[in-house]
């Protein structure tokens, strides 16, 4: 009996486990070249700790397949030191999204956060409340890790990221409290404005133009390349929503980091009336990249 018990034990344990599996596969660089005297073991631990916390941490519901994973990658640049435990430095998050029937990723989120400070010592692990500040190494990592999963979810369904925004909401309200740069009101562009706007249904388009672009435009290209390619100019042209209500509204600025190069890539092999109007599109909402899309009518 105890042995049939024990095996109920096991079966329930691993039907748990696949039911509720990891979503990320999350990548962890840690740069510190600008620290003299650099103690390389503790920034390795360090490394190989957020990338534990990234991706063995459960972050939703829903049921990730191993090739369903997103694809994440954080590269940390340690720019400062101030203690044996206390540092600064820059912060880029990049994840990726697969096409459908094909072999081709692409780009949703390419953002870099210049101010990020922090704790670390050896062996110290990384814990999460969705509610009460903990540590900042802590509230960043999760805050990301929410905006990546919201971004992917919205590229499959109208707002299907709302869940998690509302839980990177949660953690930026509780981290507001602690002070820390990038979380504070009276800064610019930060963490906080991030999802601020994101949530915010006055830039609505952003998310719209998400959906459109990956949903209605890319995964369609496999067999339906002007059809596509039509929906990715309705998408691009659906941010001129946001650009109305701010030209230099943040989310337009976190488009294009993502997608300039794509872009560029797709009208490539487009009629002239699409270079024409992509291009007349692009450099009004992009400007500081308006030499780049001047290349698709020359």
């Amino acid at each position: 009996m105890k042995l049939v018990r024990y095996i109920i034990f096991i079966c329930v344990i691993l039907s748990w486990n696949s039911l509720y599996s990891q979503e990320l596969r999350c990548r962890v660089s840690v740069q510190y070249s600008d620290i003299p005297d650099a103690d390389k073991e503790l920034f390795n631990n360090l490394s190989k700790t957020i990338e534990e916390f990234m991706n063995t941490r459960v972050w939703t519901d829903n049921k990730f397949e191993e090739h369903e994973k997103i694809e994440m990658r954080l590269n940390l640049r340690i720019t400062k030191q101030f203690s044996n435990k206390n540092f600064a430095g820059t912060l880029q998050i990049q994840s990726n999204r697969p096409v459908y029937n094909s072999t081709y990723t692409t780009t949703i989120f390419n953002h870099v956060d210049e101010k990020f400070n922090f704790q670390f010592e050896e062996n110290q692990t990384i814990e999460l409340s969705e509610t009460s500040y903990i540590s900042n190494l802590s509230s960043v990592l999760s805050f990301y890790a929410y905006i990546v999963l919201g971004l992917d979810f919205d590229t499959y369904s109208p707002q299907g990221g709302a869940l998690y925004f509302q839980k990177a909401q949660n953690i930026a309200s509780a981290a507001n409290a602690s002070n820390e740069s990038g979380w504070l009101t009276n800064e610019k562009e930060n963490r906080y404005w991030l999802i601020e706007n994101l949530l915010n249904s006055t830039y609505a388009g952003y998310r719209s133009a998400l959906y459109l672009y990956h949903r209605q435009g890319l995964d369609i290209m496999h067999d339906k390349t002007a059809d596509g390619r039509k929906q990715i100019m309705e998408a691009v042209a659906e941010l001129e929503k946001v650009y109305r209500v701010r030209p230099s509204a943040l989310l337009l600025n976190v488009f294009f980091l993502a997608k300039k190069d794509e872009i560029i890539q797709i009208f490539t092999e487009g009629t002239s009336e699409e270079k024409q109007r992509i291009n007349t599109l692009a450099k009004k909402l992009n400007p500081a990249n308006a030499a780049e899309y001047d290349k698709l009518i020359k």
